[in-house]
């Protein structure tokens, strides 16, 4: 079967193997051989559906875990064991979740340090602009502020 399938294969995967009747087409659908086999097996996926968010990988050992703990009767919880058993499937998915939201976070706060980093540079290369034209003479117009009228300059021409 893992030549089969290209990889070792989980519970579900064998147990779908298993509980299958064999097909004379390829093209016939799976038919599981009992009802219970049937059920067993979608309520597995049902579960994963709707109890694991998109952003929760389904990986083989999760998987694996979710697949004892439904085919050991967690459709009926009723005693503690089963509700613990529950709860090890939610910190599994849970662990896994944290374990991408740190990583999210670390590489945002690289991001941050490094613009606040090429801000602190932008912010000193201005300062030395500042400072490069603040030590330049400046060149202006001439300072005509003497409170003679501009008639006194005027001198006429000699014929």
């Amino acid at each position: 079967m893992e030549k089969e399938l290209g990889h070792t294969p989980i519970e579900p995967e064998v147990f779908k193997k298993t509980h299958v009747r064999k097909k004379e087409n390829e093209s016939d659908p799976d038919v599981c051989v009992e009802e219970r086999a049937e059920r067993t097996f979608n309520d597995f996926h049902q579960y994963v559906t709707e109890n694991l968010n998109s952003s929760v990988q389904l990986t083989p050992e999760l998987s694996t875990q979710i697949w004892k703990e439904k085919v050991s009767g967690l459709e009926d919880i009723g005693s503690s064991r089963q509700a613990e058993a529950l709860d090890g499937v939610q910190i599994a998915a849970m662990s896994d979740q944290i374990a991408k939201l740190t990583a999210a976070l670390a590489e945002s706060e690289r991001r941050r340090v490094a613009e606040q980093e090429n801000m602190s540079e932008s912010v000193q290369q201005i300062k030395e602009q500042v400072m490069n034209l603040a030590g330049r003479p400046t060149t202006s117009a001439p300072d005509d502020t003497d409170n003679e009228s501009d008639e006194d300059d005027y001198v006429a021409p000699t014929p």
